[in-house]
């Protein structure tokens, strides 16, 4: 399938943006809709109040019951969810073509009338509470959420999307209905529909459903302020583990960067790709058996708002210092002795062949749908991607390294057993 011949896209008057890409290969059509307010929007005071009116959407409405919602959904054989990602909260559906009229007829009413009824919220905050316990136990998330605290420090990225338990069991259900009627509105969403559905018929059926939708309330916000880190931080955290997991990271760059491709390719080659194209994976895990686990990259955080950098590694404890040490060192090597042209064909090679699994299912393809609108890429991106890649040089790579990965002022997460002696550079 080729998404982009057949991937239609329409902007009602209300400012409604609605993506179609047709693939009749299967009865089934994915029915997605993207509003813009993941964590971001967060109060800075509030974690988690984004992930709880985004779990609460579906848990009653003003003219169905939770249950009455579920009953509907498996009585087609197809599947409803609601999610809440950095940037985007929002409700995807799974559903045979033959019920496309009651799949958008449910989607309008969870997206724009849900409810929040006290009994639902209250059943969902008790989850929330437990994912949150469950995470304190897992010591990669530990890390992760850590590194975050230091990198978006001042910011509402700064707190895990569930949010914290304290913030979490403060949340009242006026203030979900404020964010939803905030946040939720025709100018700060996205629909796309794929799979088995005619793009004309997709937008007669949207235009009757969501053409007069209006929020007055809606209160546009500007882009997320956040500054890089001027100094080394070294925090660590006891967790009586057998292993011990070390990230170091700091503030990453925008998608819309137009050195986006090139840090893709030095990505690549640093640690995010397999371990016979990747540095770190091969020399630290498949070579020096120092890692258990390891990992590099600057890209795949990037967003509407700045991602990271992170490098991140698990080793047992004895190996901390030389895991550590071996990080820090590969991040130096590639900023002053760049990559040779063996490791910039491998990695080109790898990315333009990988790209293709971008289109294999429906879901997939909303996803690719979704970016190609989020960041402008153009209609005929699919088509350019491999020539950009193919054009990026090993002078680039280098360029990119040494602007981009600070070797000093970064911050570096610990967790696992008590150690005494820090790392000699902090």
């Amino acid at each position: 399938m080729d998404p982009v011949k057949q991937f239609s896209r329409y902007r009602f008057d209300n400012d409604l943006t609605l993506l179609v890409s047709e693939n009749p290969n299967l009865p089934l059509v994915s029915i997605n809709a993207f509003t813009l307010a993941g964590t971001n929007r967060n109060p800075l005071q509030q974690p988690g109040l984004a992930m709880l009116t985004s779990r609460l959407l579906d848990e009653g409405t003003e003219n169905y019951h939770a249950n009455e919602i579920s009953e509907m959904v498996e009585n087609t054989g197809g599947s409803l969810s609601t999610f809440c990602e950095r940037e985007v909260s929002g409700i995807s559906e799974l559903i045979g073509s033959s019920h496309l009229t009651l799949g958008l007829d449910l989607l309008q009413e969870v997206l724009l009338s849900p409810i929040f009824p006290e009994e639902r919220f209250e059943i969902e905050r008790q989850k929330v509470l437990s994912h949150l316990q469950a995470m304190s136990d897992d010591p990669l998330l530990v890390a992760n959420n850590w590194l975050n605290s230091w990198i978006y420090n001042g910011s509402p990225l700064q707190y895990p999307i569930l949010g914290t338990k304290k913030s979490v069991g403060n949340l009242k259900t006026s203030e979900l209905r404020d964010f939803h009627r905030e946040n939720f509105a025709p100018q700060n969403t996205i629909l796309i529909v794929v799979g088995d559905v005619e793009s004309d018929h997709i937008l007669s059926l949207c235009e009757e459903r969501f053409a007069d939708w209006a929020n007055s309330e809606y209160r546009p916000v500007g882009p997320l302020s956040i500054e890089k880190q001027k100094n080394p931080v070294l925090h660590e955290h006891t967790m009586e583990t057998e292993q011990i997991t070390i990230f170091l990271g700091h503030l990453g760059i925008r998608r819309v960067n137009p050195d986006y491709y090139a840090l893709q390719v030095m990505d690549t080659i640093l640690g995010s790709g397999p371990g016979f194209t990747s540095r770190i994976p091969r020399r630290l895990r498949d070579e020096q058996g120092l890692a258990y686990n390891t990992y590099a990259g600057i890209s795949p955080s990037s967003g509407l708002d700045p991602g990271r950098f992170v490098a991140w590694i698990t080793t047992s404890p004895a190996n901390r210092k030389k895991a550590l040490d071996g990080l820090q060192r590969e991040v130096n090597d590639l900023i002053q002795k760049g990559i040779t042209d063996q490791e910039l064909t491998m990695a080109q090679d790898y990315l333009t062949g990988n790209f293709v699994f971008k289109f294999q299912s429906n879901i997939s393809v909303t996803q690719f749908l979704l970016s190609t609108e989020l960041y402008h890429l153009g209609q005929n991106y699919m088509h350019q991607y491999p020539k950009i890649i193919r054009e990026i040089t090993q002078e680039k790579v280098s360029q990119v390294a040494c602007q981009y990965l600070d070797t000093v002022n970064y911050a570096t997460v610990v967790v696992g057993p008590s150690y005494d002696t820090k790392p000699d550079n902090q």
